[in-house]
């Protein structure tokens, strides 16, 4: 019979040879920066991670937004767009005038912008700028029927999500969609604390949004949208927030 502090090293042990594999994995796809042809796609992967997932990231984000109602005639802004790994594939998708991105790392803008010119999407007039503010500033009074933000909310502070939240409900259309994903449970930074992630919940965002008149609905695990099953953050729960 194992005791439950047996089990819990058990645990432990297992989480630290598998992040060991995971390094060991990161080390052997960085070499790519040495191949030619490959250097540029390193590049901007280094600059979202993980690496070698540039095209079922790009996939699965185009998914959980059409899967929720995402039309080419919608208005989207990407907030925390990078180098456009989700965004080339909505500014494909989507009509003339209609992504937005916004990012607070100048690289990762400019990258975005050179992967526009190198695609021939200029065509589309995406919009692409440098932002501390989540566009507020620079979009005034713009409204979006999507506002879509993967992967960044567990690096803001509860200070920054009110701010967040509360240019949510301005930016909003009455009909619109803020879509996000927060950490799960089951990621094993609630049990082996390994970043300095801000660990919200559904009930602690619940109660944030409720101050701008907005609700919250939990949409289930990233992995049923099509998120790539060998990475830990499958599990994370992908967040709807509506206009009440």
């Amino acid at each position: 019979m194992w005791s439950v502090e047996a089990l819990k090293d058990i645990m432990i042990n297992r989480h630290q040879l598998d992040r060991k594999l995971r390094g060991l994995r990161r080390d052997i796809y960085g070499l790519r920066r040495f191949i030619p042809g490959l250097k540029e796609r390193h590049i901007l992967e280094s600059m979202v991670g993980p690496l070698g997932f540039w095209e079922e990231l790009q996939a699965y984000q185009l998914n959980t937004l059409k899967s929720n109602g995402l039309r080419p005639e919608h208005s989207l802004l990407d907030i925390g767009c990078g180098p456009l790994q989700g965004g080339i594939a909505f500014i494909k998708y989507l009509e003339k005038n209609k992504y937005f991105g916004i990012d607070v790392d100048q690289k990762s803008i400019e990258a975005g912008i050179n992967q526009i010119k190198k695609l021939n999407l200029s065509y589309k007039n995406p919009f692409l700028s440098l932002s501390n503010t989540f566009g507020r500033e620079e979009l005034k009074d713009i409204k979006f029927r999507f506002i879509w933000a993967s992967q960044i909310l567990y690096y803001f502070n509860d200070d920054t999500l009110k701010n967040l939240m509360e240019w949510v409900s301005s930016a909003l259309l009455e009909e619109g969609k803020f879509l996000g994903d927060i950490i799960s449970p089951k990621h094993y930074e609630f049990r082996t604390r390994e970043h300095n992630w801000n660990l919200h919940t559904t009930n602690s965002l619940s109660s944030l949004s409720n101050q701008f008149n907005l609700k919250i609905q939990n949409l289930g695990e990233v992995l049923n949208y099509s998120y790539p099953e060998k990475l830990s953050l499958r599990f994370n729960n992908l967040i709807e927030i509506t206009k009440n």
